[in-house]
């Protein structure tokens, strides 16, 4: 952040949250949490949230009220050798790097298989690429300001397909509870923390904060996460069945075409396009940001060079597994199952870190808003 920029308020920073982190749990998720846990897929959700919710209580707030919004590169350099920050930095700009490169796959495969199918794929791509790569390239304050005008409009539109396919669900479908015993249970719930955990994305951006999160203030974003993931795979189930929903590969698109008011309100599934596009240009143009603020690229003077290099990597990657789907799907899976390790590693490492003292000699200091006081 530059040392004469006004600092983000916690509202649109939690805005901004929920729609990249929401994203990731209400649409790429389900259809992995479906098909491993079938009918109990929706319990696993209760499982996963008894597992977030002390890791955002206690270590992610500890670290984040630590930092005190001092720059996450410049925090770790006051504890640890250059070496060991380059290489947690590193580990952190292939994830997000992973992150952009699932949403725009999944955005592009999505927009071709439903409302653009003669449209060429990689015309989606990079037109979808160049507009997230405009709004990083604007600032952080940019994507949390227009999270602001997205996310209300998005959580109405959600509302509105829940109630509409109301008369149409049957919750029988989600009885008998623990069906297959508890281990598909476990592995839906492994998914479910795996997506949570990138809320430690936000230690990278508090120095442009106004003030760190409170404890309360990180369980409720992680219970309304949840509450994103639990609303599709209940939907799903109950729409649909069991069976027919673990092999649905958008269960959450699929919902709204069932959407019907009376006799002549029907076909109103583009409202999901609003959603879904909101969702990813959030998640990516976040993702582009932190990789621009953290990444190999980031000496480059001038900045859009290196955002272009970024966005050309992201698009080739992206580019070659739209024409091999099966790695892609291979990839997701793999990815969800480990995800949680390498962030909760990360966290903890952090933790730990967040119990010692600064070196005495160029103390960082905040960048903006207030203090954390001890």
């Amino acid at each position: 952040m530059h040392p004469n920029a006004k600092p983000i308020g916690l509202w649109p920073i939690v805005m901004m949250t929920l729609l990249s982190v929401g994203l990731v749990n209400h649409v790429i998720v389900v259809p992995l949490l479906l098909a491993e846990a079938k009918r109990d897929a929706w319990l696993s959700i209760p499982v996963a949230l008894i597992i977030a919710l002390p890791i955002a209580a206690f270590p992610l707030q500890r670290v984040m009220f630590k930092m005190n919004r001092v720059r996450f590169d410049e925090w770790l350099k006051q504890r640890i050798p250059t070496f060991f920050v380059w290489l947690i930095l590193a580990i952190i700009n292939l994830a997000l790097l992973f992150v952009a490169f699932g949403s725009l796959v999944d955005v592009v495969s999505w927009t071709s298989n439903t409302y653009l199918p003669l449209t060429p794929q990689f015309v989606v791509l990079f037109v979808f690429c160049f507009i997230c790569m405009f709004a990083a390239m604007n600032g952080l304050r940019t994507i949390a300001y227009v999270s602001c005008i997205l996310l209300p409009i998005v959580v109405v539109l959600g509302d509105f397909v829940m109630t509409a396919n109301m008369p149409a669900k049957d919750y029988r479908f989600l009885l008998p509870m623990f069906e297959m015993g508890m281990y598909p249970i476990l592995k839906g719930a492994v998914f479910s923390i795996s997506a949570f955990m990138e809320l430690s994305f936000l230690l990278l951006i508090q120095h442009e904060m106004k003030r760190s999160f409170k404890k309360w203030h990180l369980l409720l974003l992680t219970l309304m996460i949840m509450l994103l993931t639990l609303g599709p795979t209940v939907g799903a189930i109950t729409l649909f069945g069991p069976n027919e929903a673990s092999l649905m590969r958008y269960p959450a698109y699929s919902q709204w075409r069932l959407v019907k008011i009376g006799k002549y309100f029907e076909h109103v599934d583009f409202f999901a396009v609003f959603q879904w596009l909101s969702g990813a240009l959030i998640r990516i143009s976040l993702s582009l940001y932190l990789i621009q603020l953290y990444g190999p690229f980031r000496k480059i003077k001038r900045k859009w060079i290196s955002m272009l290099i970024t966005v050309l990597i992201l698009a080739a990657a992206s580019l070659f597994v739209l024409m091999h789907m099966k790695w892609y799907m291979i990839l997701m899976h793999a990815y969800f199952q480990s995800a949680w390790v390498l962030f909760g590693t990360v966290l903890l490492l952090l933790w730990i870190l967040s119990f010692m003292k600064p070196k005495k000699s160029e103390q960082p200091k905040a960048q903006g808003g207030y203090r954390n006081e001890p």
